[in-house]
This record gives C-alpha cells, structure tokens and sequence, in this order.
C-alpha cells in the first residue's frame, strides 16, 4: 500500500487564504458514519513519489497529472503541494472551473493583480512574473499548482506554457482524460516539456483498503464490489456512494462489520452533483441516455433506430456512452453506472414506460425471450405484464434462481404462479425463500404447490428436505427414506444431510453406485466429497470435488444448485485443511469466493467468506482470519441455507482467542445457534478449550478439547479427532493423546496426521531436537502456528536439557513464526516469553503506520517528538522490526495485543484485548 497522510476536506493544500482560488471542503458523507471525520490519502504512494521528484529536484520542472473523473488528480497534486509546503517551499494554488473558461485569466486572477492587463499578454506575464518573484524572495523556489488546466482560458493558457519553458517555477498541472486542452497545454507533454502521469481507475483491490480506512472497519466482500462497481473506480463517486448509503441507511454497520444493503436510493446531494457532471444534454441526446438508463446495455443498431445515429455519436464522443464488441455485435452502454441511476430516478413515469414499450419491439428484446429471460420478463411485466407467457416468466424464474438472484426468482416465480405455471414454479418460489432465509414461509409454497409431473414432484422434496433440515431444524428428514420414484436423487441428498448431521460413513454408504445422471452425480459427489474429508481420505475427495464440479457444468439450472454448489465448494477447502493443504486451502477458498462474487448478491457470499476465513486460520493466521469469519458470521446470521452458522461462530470465536482476545471469544461462544447440523460440535469445543487457555484455565481448556476428540470419536470423523487430539498437544497435555494420534495415523496416513503423532510422541519425550523438526515440518506445510507452538516446547525442552543455546534459538524462531502469522497467543508461547506494547506504544505506532510524521504523532498527541521517538523504538523492538515502514506487516495485531518475544524466562502475564483487523477453475 502507498504511503498514508492525513488531509482534511477538498480545499486546496495551502493554510494561507490569499494564496489561491479556494474550494470549499467537502461535506461529511453522512450522519453517523466514520467517514465524515476526514479521508485518509491511500494508494497513490508511488505517484506521489514520482511527482515530488519531477517538481521538487535541482532545477524547476513541470508535471501533468492525467486521468479520468474521480480517478483521483486534484487529492494527488493537493498532496504534493501540501508536502512541499511542509518543505518550506513556497506554493501557489490556481483552480479552473467552466465558469472561467472564456474569461481572459480568470483563473489566474490573484496571480495576475496589475489592473488593466487582460489584453495584453507581456504586460500578463510581467505581472506574473513579479508575483512569482517576490514569493521566491519569501521562500525560495516556487511550485505552482494548476488544477483542471484543460479548463484555463487561451491567455492564461500561453502564460502557463511559458511559466513552464521559462522554468520560472516548477508546475503541477492536471487535465482530465479525453477532455480537450488548449494547444498550448497539450504541447506541454507531447514536446516533451512536462512529465505526464497517468492515474487509472482505482482496481477493487484499491477500492477496498480505502473503504477499510475511511469506515475504520471490516467491509463485507459484497458491499466492497458493489461500491467498486457502481463507482466505477472513480473516488470521487465513492464518496458520493458513502455519503447517500450513511444517510439513507443502506450502509451500516453490523456486528463490527460495514456492509450494504438493498438497492440504491439516490439523495438529492447525489442526483446534483451527477446532473453537474452530465452537464446539458440536447434533447435526441438525453432521449438515448435515458433509455440505456431505462434498457440497460442495448445493440447498437437498435439504440441508433430509436434514437439517431448523430445523438448516440455525441454522446459516445464525450464519453457518457461506451460501444464494446460482444458476440452479437457492437453494444452501447452508459459509461458511469451512477449516471444510469442518476436518469433513471430523474425520469418522469411516463417518460419511462414510453421507452419501456418501445424497448419492447426491438431486435433485443426478441432475444432476451430466448436467450436471457430474466430481463424479459422484467422488461415485459414493466410495459403490461398482462401478455407475458407463463413460460417466459418460468424460465425467467429459474434463471434467476440458477444466477443466485434469488428476490428477482421469487418475485417471477408469483407471477408465473398466477399465470398457471404450476409444480414448477412452487419449486423456484420455494427455493428463492428458502436461500432469503424464509424458511415458514418456503414450506408454506411446498404445501400449497400442486400435484404435477413426477420431475416437479421429485425437486419440490429436495427443496423441503433441505429447508426442513437446515431452515426448520427438523432432524426428521435425516432418516425419511426416499420414495421409489424419487430414489437417486432424494437420496443423494439425503447424503448431504447426513454428513451435517455427524454421520459421514452412512452419507457414503447411502452414495455407493448413485445414479449417473448428472443432478443425482452433483449431490452424491458434494456428500462424499465431505463425508471422504473427515474420514480422513482427502485424495479421494479432491477427486471427487473434481467430478462434482464436473457435474455442475451439466446441472447448473436445476433445482438448489446453488445449495449444491456451496455445499461442494465448502467440503472441498475442509478436505484440503484437513489434509494438511493449508497453501491449496487459502488458494482455493479465495478462487471460490471470487466465483461467488461474480454471481447476484446472495448468502453464498457469507458461506465463501467462511471457507476463506476457516483455511486462512487453519493456516494460522487468527488475526486475518477474524475479518473473513466476522464477514461470514453477520450474514449467516441473517440466512443461513447449509448450517454453518455454529461453524462460522465456533471459528470466529477460536480465531479472536488465538489473536488474544478473550473478551470477544466469550461473548461470541455465549451467543446459541441452535440447528439439526451436529457435525461441526467438535469446533464449538475446540472454541472453549481456547478460550479456556487464554484465561490461564488449563485444565479446563484440555477437558474441553479431549471432549472435542470424544465428540469426533463418536460420530466417527477420525480426521477431525486427530486435529482434536493435536490441540490438546499444544496445550501441553500428551497422555491424553499420544496413543491415539499414533493410531489414527496409522489409520487415515498422510503426512499431517503423521506429524500430529510425532508432536505428541516428542513432546511426551521431552526431546527439543525432534520438537525442532516438527516444528520444520509444520512450517513446510504453511501451518506457522503449529511450527511456532512446537517450536516454543521445543525451547522448553533444551532449557529443562540445560542448553541455553539450543533454546534461545528455539524461542526466537517461534517468535518469528509468530509473528509471521500476524502474532498470536498460545499458552506454548507465553511460556517461553511475552512482552505487550502499552497502549500509548500502539497509539503512537498506529499513526506511524497511518503515514503521520513524529512530528505530526507529537502534535496529534500532545507530545514531545523525543517521546513520539522512544515509543517508536521500544514498539520497532517488541515487533522484531527496523524500519518504520515495516509497521504495516505486524501492527494489526501487535497494536492491539501481545507480541511474542523470543525469551528463554518464564514470565506470565494478563492479557491485552486485541481488536479485529480484517488460477481461477473453469467450474464454479
């Protein structure tokens, strides 16, 4: 990430008022909300550097600032010349707007002052000149800055470009992309008098650390791609975004995490500042933006038959409308998806269903009944709805459906209900409800569906098999044989309620020889696939994700795909965790998550993000595995169609006692999650034993994890027994579990399980050296916390041997791998030393990261800066860093709890509360 500084409002970056054209700050996003405090300048790092270079070396010099709306120009230029200033430098700031455009140095006024010299350009210049001058007598060298410089008039234009040739100052000039300059402003970077650097869009990568840092929390995935989309990378529309979500209450925060909720809802602040960028339209001009508003991405060829080929020309040239190739010919869409929303909420209703109904007879509209009938019936329930064929809307439904798009399914569904569809349609209805997490109202639509063909019936029981399950908590469905003509496929899905239920050998036995259809092949495969992982045999159920994923290229429009879909993807990582893949887990998962980010906003969001969150703490890493779980566990709060919620809560909470924070794994342990899924007990036990040890209460955290082991034992999951078992290693305990970690690797094999016994059998030895290899092992696999946990017994065993040597070296490597995994607490690790930073070393450390100066941290925090200094060298040493810009990597949990030192000593101690920080496959 770039460097951060702090900048308050949108003003230009000079305290003196006579010192150019002022813009009033920015108004607060909204009420309520951390943004309205100030933004943090993030991400341009890089180009800041660059800039400062071109302006700031031996001799004066000019740079161009390029790029589109929003793309961040002005923020970027503000910063240099804020920078310079606090250099010493004297600066000059000019801001160009159309309302000076065609008067003669309008912008240039307070540069300019002798009366009288508007026509006359050496007396222009000469007064120019004189400004310049006596502000270099002041301070030196001057930096002007020139903001929108497509924007100055001819005059101020030429004088500008020989502010430049004439090296008088160094200038800083921004111009938007693809508007028009003045020739003389152009012939700045062509004639190679200016440097020019070119700001994209800001990446969704970009978009989503800004958000983190002006919500000062964790944002959910979705809202993150939502804001990225619809702002279309533009910072500026961002900020709009933010300030209507805050005060329309679409964006809030839940349970510590931001997230989005519902459509759009356009403020007056928002449709103002997107009519000032629209600008005045001619009226052929405004007739086809607003029905690509209305029509969304439309062919070509019909949208210059319904409008003209002159007004779509224009507005392509100023670049509202954008034309791409697609495979049905060149397709125009507006540029800005802000505008599409600004014109649609401005459009008259009657306006609207004008061009809904002409949208009706076009060439497109013919195609979407085939090819994308969601859009269809949309558009045709828009116009009248009275003609839409039972069918269309049917297909829309199940569309709909299959894309995860679930309110729009529903809202089909009804209507094709209405319209007769019959069996079909109850199954979608259902469906859609069930994913909305509706459960009563999913088992009402099954009860009042209709008698139809055998195929309808069949999916209407799979749908309530599975909301009765996991929506109602009905264990009955668990055992309620399929009927005859509904064997296969009910009964593979009976599998997968088998598996949640604890019972993985009967879900196999239930799969054996499933029939080869592809629907009743995706079911078996997602069931064995997770019955296979805690059984212990992952290469069989990699294999068998593999023909699943195969499966759902053949099935992916039928019933509960989604559930289908989701159920794999999450059998998959956790045979990979349990494997001992934890590279491969964290991989997958995040392949997995992207997919599901590519499809409507739905609660396989919430269940990716608990596949993310669950293999990047199965890797050891609970510092970041808290963002991805706090992400997972607020949504399945609200819908929850596969039972994970008891996972994610479990997780979460064995997370946030890892990363030392007791107080929030107790509340979060506190919390029921009732449900017929009891496979997942184990890790609701592994979450005491934690917590437990964090409280210095041993003895409890090993009764809860053998309890753990039991639990595992009992529903005959011997991989999930082994890892048990191993966590009751780690807190120290080796009769309990030696003996069985021996047999169960030589039950389930694999080099994890082999490792796991290694530990035990070490430990209970007492030999450092084979701690040491185990220790190696681990760090091989990407397990950093179990490394540095056997390293840490490692440095216990050669200090009770007497080999200081050997146990500082042993000590120091599982700080480092400790703190390679973002710090982390076990009772292994206290052990062999500890030491906290003090709240004022985290303050102080926090703000060094953010990009403030020791000067600016002392005067922020009412310091002395040799104070500021000293904290800083007592947190670079606690962290096991040198450089101030390595703060980044550590502080998120070294800010907020303990920092593992390599000690040979035994010292206990409290613990600090630590926050919460935060090739893609073909089928999917």
């Amino acid at each position: 990430m770039g460097e951060t500084t702090r900048f308050h409002g949108n003003g230009p970056p000079n305290d003196d008022p006579g010192s150019g054209n002022v813009d009033p700050p920015g108004p607060p996003p909204g009420r309520g909300t951390h943004p309205g405090a100030e933004w943090v300048f993030v991400e341009r790092g890089g180009e800041l550097r660059r800039l400062l270079e071109g302006v700031d070396g031996a001799e004066p010099a000019a740079v161009v600032i390029s790029g589109r709306q929003g793309a961040g120009r002005t923020r970027l230029a503000q910063e240099a010349i804020r920078v310079l200033r606090a250099r010493r430098r004297g600066t000059e700031w000019v801001t160009c707007a159309r309302s000076t455009e065609t008067i003669p140095l309008g912008a240039l006024t307070h540069l300019v002052p002798v009366g009288g010299v508007s026509s006359d350009p050496t007396a222009a210049w000469l007064a120019l000149a004189a400004t310049l001058d006596a502000c270099t007598e002041r301070h030196g060298r001057v930096v002007v800055g020139i903001d929108d410089a497509h924007l100055l008039d001819d005059l101020s234009a030429t004088l500008v470009h020989k502010l430049v040739l004439t090296r008088k100052a160094s200038v800083v000039l921004t111009v938007r992309s693809g508007a028009r300059s003045p020739d003389v402003i152009a012939a700045l970077w062509k004639d190679g008098l200016a440097t020019r650097v070119e700001l994209p869009p800001w990446s969704r990568g970009q978009v989503d650390r800004l958000l983190t840092s002006v919500l000062h929390g964790t944002v959910t995935s979705r809202t993150t791609e939502f804001l990225w989309h619809t702002s279309h990378g533009s910072v500026a529309h961002l900020r709009e975004l933010l300030a209507a979500g805050a005060e329309t209450g679409r964006l809030h925060e839940v349970g510590g995490v931001w997230r989005w909720e519902g459509d759009l809802e356009p403020t007056q602040r928002l449709l103002d500042v997107l009519q000032v960028e629209t600008g005045e339209l001619e009226p052929d001009g405004r007739a086809a933006a607003e029905l690509l508003a209305v029509g969304g991405p439309l062919d070509l060829t019909d949208l210059v038959d319904l409008t003209s080929s002159e007004a779509v020309a224009s507005l392509e040239r100023r670049g509202m409308v954008s034309v791409e190739e697609t495979p049905h010919g060149p397709t125009a869409r507006l540029t800005e998806p802000l505008h599409a929303i600004g014109l649609r909420a401005q459009l008259p209703h009657a306006t609207a269903r004008r061009f809904q109904l002409r949208l009706v007879g076009t060439a497109s509209a013919r195609r979407w009944t085939e090819e994308d009938p969601v859009r269809a019936a949309e558009l045709l329930l828009q116009t009248d709805g009275s003609t839409v064929a039972a069918d269309v809307l049917l297909r829309g439904a199940q569309q709909a459906s299959a894309s995860a798009d679930h309110r729009t399914a529903e809202r089909l569904a009804r209507v094709a209900l209405e319209r007769g569809a019959g069996t079909a349609a109850s199954v979608v209805l259902a469906e859609s409800l069930r994913w909305q997490g509706r459960p009563v109202e999913a088992e009402s639509a099954v009860r009042q569906a209709q008698v139809g063909a055998a195929t309808d019936q069949e999916q209407l029981t799979v749908t309530r098999s599975l909301n009765r399950f996991y929506g109602l908590g009905s264990t009955e469905e668990v055992d309620v044989a399929a009927p005859a003509t509904e064997q296969d496929l009910v009964s593979a899905v009976r599998a997968l309620l088998l598996v949640s239920a604890g019972r993985p050998r009967e879900s196999l036995d239930l799969t054996e020889g499933a029939r080869s259809d592809p629907p009743s092949r995706l079911w078996a495969c997602a069931a064995r696939t997770g019955a296979l992982a805690v059984l212990g045999r992952a290469d069989e159920a990699l294999a068998t994700a593999d023909h699943g994923w195969t499966a759902l290229d053949g099935c992916a429009t039928t019933v509960e795909s989604s559930t289908a879909r989701a159920a794999l993807a999450h059998a998959e990582v956790v045979a990979l965790e349990l494997s001992g893949r934890f590279g491969q887990a964290v991989q997958r998962a995040h392949e997995l998550h992207r997919a599901a980010l590519s499809r409507s906003a739905w609660a396989g969001d919430a269940v990716s993000a608990l596949a993310v969150g669950s293999a990047t703490l199965a890797a050891g890493r609970p510092a970041g595995a808290v963002r991805w779980l706090a992400e997972a566990a607020t949504g399945l709060a609200d819908r929850d169609p596969l039972g994970l919620l008891a996972l994610c809560r479990a997780q979460l909470a064995q997370a946030h006692a890892l990363a030392g924070d007791e107080v929030r794994a107790r509340q979060i342990l506190a919390v029921p999650s009732p449900s017929a899924v009891t496979a997942f007990r184990p890790e609701t036990q592994l979450a005491h034993a934690w917590t437990a040890a964090l409280g210095n209460r041993l003895e409890d955290a090993l009764a809860a994890a053998l309890e753990a082991a039991s639990s595992a034992a009992d529903m005959r999951q011997p991989a999930v027994e082994a890892r048990a078992l191993h966590v009751v290693v780690r807190l120290g305990g080796t009769g309990e579990a030696a003996g069985r970690l021996q047999e169960l690797a030589r039950e389930v094999g694999g080099p994890l399980f082999r490792t796991y016994a290694t530990h035990a059998a070490a430990l209970a030895a007492g030999h450092g050296d084979s701690l040491d290899e185990v220790a190696g092992e681990f760090d091989s696999m990407g397990a950093g916390v179990l490394a540095a946990d056997a390293a840490a017994q490692a440095a216990e065993a050669h200090a009770v041997e007497g080999r200081r040597r050997r146990a500082a070296t042993s000590a120091a490597r599982a700080g480092a791998l400790a703190r390679a995994a973002g710090g982390v607490y076990s009772p292994a690790l206290q052990r062999v030393g500890l030491r906290p930073l003090t709240a004022r070393e985290r303050q102080v450390a926090a703000l060094a990261a953010e990009g403030l100066s020791n000067l600016g941290i002392a005067q922020k925090l009412q310091l002395s800066v040799r104070t500021v200094e000293t904290h800083l060298a007592h947190a670079y040493t606690k962290l096991g860093i040198s450089t101030r810009t390595a703060l980044t990597v550590p502080l998120v949990t070294a800010a907020r709890g303990w920092v593992p030192l390599p000690r040979t000593s035994s010292r206990p101690g409290i613990v600090q509360q630590p926050g919460e920080p935060g090739p893609p496959r073909p089928r999917q």
